[in-house]
C-alpha cells in the first residue's frame, strides 16, 4: 500500500513537472528581429502636411536612412490600423513599428523639419536596439561584409 502512494505521489510530481516546463516555454515567445523598421505612414488624398512630410523625408540625410533601414507603408487616414497601435490623430502620423507591429517610439503627427525626422530616425534605431538587443546599422554592416567577402572568394 505504501509503494503504491508513493508511485502515485512521484507520478503526479512528474506530471506536474512536464506540465509546468511545457507551459513555461510555450508562454516564451521569442521576439522576431525584421529586416528593416516599418513606417506605417497614415495619409489622405490632398493633404499639404503630408506632402511636405514626404518632401522632408526625400532630403538626402533622412532619405538615405530610410531607403537603408526602413521600409515604407501608407494607409489612408480610415482605413484599420494595427489594434495595438493609438489611432491616428489626423494625418501625416508616422508610426514607427517593429514586428507584431508593436510600436518603437512615439509617432510623427504632422510635418517636421529634416531635424526633427532625423531625431524620430535616431530614436527608433535606438528603441530598435532596446526592443531586439540588435543594432540595425550594425546588422547590415556585417551584411555588407560579408556579402563583399563572399563576393572577392568567389572570383
Amino acid at each position: 500500500m505504501k509503494f503504491f502512494l508513493k508511485s502515485i505521489i512521484i507520478f503526479n510530481l512528474l506530471l506536474l513537472l512536464v506540465a509546468c516546463s511545457t507551459s513555461e516555454k510555450e508562454m516564451k515567445k521569442e521576439k522576431v528581429i525584421p529586416n528593416k523598421i516599418t513606417m506605417l505612414f497614415v495619409t489622405q488624398p490632398n493633404c499639404p502636411s503630408c506632402d511636405k512630410l514626404e518632401e522632408t523625408m526625400r532630403l538626402e540625410r533622412p532619405k538615405a536612412l530610410i531607403e537603408k533601414y526602413f521600409q515604407i507603408k501608407k494607409v489612408h487616414f480610415g482605413e484599420p490600423i494595427p489594434a495595438n497601435l493609438p489611432p491616428a490623430n489626423g494625418t501625416p502620423t508616422v508610426y514607427f513599428v517593429g514586428s507584431d507591429n508593436e510600436a518603437l517610439v512615439e509617432p510623427i503627427i504632422g510635418e517636421k523639419s529634416e531635424s526633427e525626422l532625423m531625431e524620430f530616425l535616431e530614436d527608433s534605431f535606438y528603441e530598435f536596439n532596446r526592443t531586439y538587443g540588435v543594432d540595425i546599422r550594425e546588422l547590415y554592416r556585417q551584411r555588407e561584409n560579408n556579402e563583399t567577402n563572399q563576393s572577392t572568394t568567389d572570383h
